[in-house]
């Protein structure tokens, strides 16, 4: 590369990951400066949809028409007793009616265009194999510094036991398998680690994924953000998702893509009292970003929501609306900056690890 080629590099604006990192830093009142060569881009969506009993939410990452992820809710009344597991799987093979079938990720078809088919398909996990997925918060790197697994199988380990480690809530815990199913206890392994998405009290938490899309032998990294509502029957909603288009570039969870500040909260076209309701109601709770009364994208609807909601009230549209933040008061402000400070120091370290 001749000298001219290398300054250009060194000068060029921050892109990929980096650039939207910048962004967050800003509106969170912090300042980055940065340089760097990731490329690629961040697809996602703040679309709110629950699920209620035996329902399902499916997630198409990259558009190809296929479902690469559903988060399934499944009821299963054992005996007289209504048991309610929520659970990360693709075509919920096992469903209320049969809950048995394995809805594992290997036995599906391969295929050129076919999502997540003979590749990888896993979910971040806190301990070893076989644990339940692991409740992320807003803000965690989503890549290849986690672990990964995804086990509903008959074979864990190859000892030969069942287990069904992908649940978020999980009331069964082996009991459909020995009962319906008849497996003896030493057939079965409960999984460890978790549930993960319980006492929660409606914060919303975030699923890491790991995914093969269109059979590429590429990973690429997402996520899934889902709040619990109801806690005793396992229902909620996915309130987002987003994943990055490059292979084996982390996403930070809740990170959908560059999105402007909007103070249209309930998203009906107008800034007006309905929005300023939905402030009010939801003061103080965490979001995803820019979801609900979220204006500013710090996922947390607070003082500086209702500065945005301010300075757009009244505008007809939502394109008419004033488009800057609000400015946070200076103890806000100051914690931003330390917050971006924190950030920048730890993908500093990250670029500088990899280039020595």
């Amino acid at each position: 590369m001749n000298d001219q080629a290398t300054e250009l590099k060194e000068t060029q604006l921050p892109t990929g990951r980096e650039a939207r990192l910048a962004a967050y830093l800003a509106a969170a009142g912090g300042v980055a400066l940065l340089s760097g060569d990731a490329q690629g881009a961040v697809v996602g969506s703040t679309a709110v949809q629950p699920f209620g009993i035996n329902g399902e939410v499916g997630v198409d990452f990259n558009g190809d028409g296929q479902i690469d992820f559903q988060i399934d809710h499944d009821r299963y009344n054992l005996n007289g007793s209504n048991l309610d597991y929520l659970q990360i799987d693709k075509n919920d093979v096992n469903s209320e009616t049969n809950p048995l079938p394995i809805d594992g990720f290997a036995t599906f078809p391969t295929g050129v265009g076919a999502a997540n088919d003979g590749g990888v398909s896993a979910y971040a996990i806190n301990g070893p194999a076989g644990s339940y997925p692991a409740a992320l918060t807003q803000g965690t790197m989503i890549g290849p510094s986690l672990t990964f697994d995804f086990q509903e199988g008959d074979n864990f380990l190859g000892g030969g036991t069942t287990i069904r480690a992908n649940r978020l809530i999980d009331e069964d815990a082996t009991q459909i398998d020995q009962v319906l199913g008849g497996l003896p206890p030493e057939k079965v392994t409960v999984p460890s680690d978790g549930p993960n998405f319980l006492g929660l009290n409606g914060a919303v938490r975030y699923l890491g994924l790991k995914m093969d899309l269109n059979n590429a032998n590429l990973n690429n990294y997402g996520w899934i953000g889902i709040r619990i509502d109801n806690e005793a029957d396992a229902t909620g909603a996915v309130v987002g998702w987003g994943y990055e288009t490059e292979p084996d570039v982390e996403i930070m969870a809740g990170d959908t893509g560059p999105v402007a500040p909007s103070a249209d909260y309930n998203d009906d076209g107008k800034i007006d009292g309905a929005d300023f309701l939905l402030w009010q109601r939801t003061f103080g709770n965490s979001v995803t970003a820019f979801s609900g009364a979220d204006g500013n994208g710090n996922g947390v609807v607070d003082g500086p929501d209702l500065t945005l909601w301010k300075g757009g009230f009244g505008s007809a549209t939502v394109a008419a609306q004033v488009a800057t933040a609000a400015v946070p008061e200076p103890s806000s402000a100051l914690l931003g900056g330390l917050g971006g400070l924190l950030l920048v120091s730890r993908f500093a370290v990250r670029r500088w690890r990899r280039r020595t």
